[in-house]
């Protein structure tokens, strides 16, 4: 039987509670820690779907091995690497659960973040996420910063708070309801700021929550975080001078029917957002041209 067998054959069991998908490419590294923060969580009603884009490292090896020993986890090797929005759709298409949420393979969770945040939401069906406070590694908490704030009010509300500040995407590492979340038409787009377009539908669907205790720390490994994020998202001419160019087509559609006031503070933070976005830019391209620079007059060209 082949991985893609074993996965399809899934639905033939109970459903859990919970999914979890944890899509992965050359994870070898880190992996062991996130896994291992996944299966010591004190709510155990769950399944682990693990999505491996055609590793190279030892992935494959680590991920067998956790397998053999854990029944709810479910390991997905690709014969070819299909793309991380493929990635991320495909655990998500194969989740069972009521509750679904993504796992990087280099995040780690307190261990009782699934039982706080699927308590919550248990018990505030006006919710469709819960998460504990999310820092990156080495970092602090800061729910503005890390954009994993409470999200209350009614739907222009919710999204005008979205914008408030240039942030990391923390809730997109929610426990969600998956109702809500295999609704989005987002998850497989490709441009800069798509995580973000992701977390905007589904706050439409609902309000977030941000639980008081618990906690989640991202890895800092992750395509987000290396300096090349702006230039394999940059395809058109557009994106020099507005590299959320898409992210803002998403946005100014979500809001065409909220009130004036909210369109308005919604169009000022997205010009708000597009500047920053060019400014840090502009400066990573500086510093790579420095230091080639540098090389050439170390090198005596």
């Amino acid at each position: 039987m082949s991985n893609l067998d074993v996965a399809n054959t899934l639905v033939t069991a109970k459903s859990p509670q919970v999914s979890i998908g944890m899509p992965v490419y050359n994870g070898g590294k880190f992996i062991y820690e996130a896994l291992d923060s996944l299966l010591a969580q004190t709510f155990t009603d769950f399944e682990l779907i693990i999505s491996d884009n055609a590793s190279t490292d030892a992935t494959e090896l680590i991920c067998r091995e956790y397998a053999a020993r854990d029944l709810r986890i479910y390991y997905v090797r690709h014969e070819a690497n299909r793309g991380a929005p493929a990635n991320f759709q495909f655990v998500l298409d194969k989740a069972r659960g009521e509750y679904f949420m993504w796992a990087a393979s280099d995040d780690v969770r307190s261990p009782d973040f699934l039982e706080l945040n699927y308590s919550f939401l248990e018990k505030h069906p006006d919710y469709v996420t819960s998460t504990s406070p999310v820092k990156f590694e080495g970092g602090r908490f800061n729910s503005i910063k890390m954009g994993d704030a409470s999200l209350t009010g009614n739907i222009a509300d919710r999204v005008e708070k979205f914008f408030q500040s240039w942030h990391a995407n923390g809730r997109f590492y929610s426990l969600m309801r998956a109702s809500s979340l295999k609704a989005c038409p987002y998850v497989m787009e490709n441009f800069f700021g798509s995580d973000w377009a992701v977390m905007l539908y589904v706050i439409t669907q609902g309000k977030t929550n941000r639980h008081c205790d618990g906690c989640v720390v991202l890895g800092r490994k992750g395509f987000s975080n290396s300096g090349r994020i702006f230039e394999h998202y940059r395809i058109l001419w557009i994106h020099w001078v507005l590299p959320f160019f898409e992210l803002n087509g998403v946005a100014l559609n979500i809001s065409k029917n909220f009130p004036i006031h909210h369109k308005i503070k919604i169009l000022k933070s997205l010009v708000v957002l597009s500047l920053l976005a060019v400014y840090v830019s502009t400066k990573i391209e500086a510093k790579k041209k420095l230091k080639i620079i540098a090389a050439r007059k170390f090198s005596g060209e």
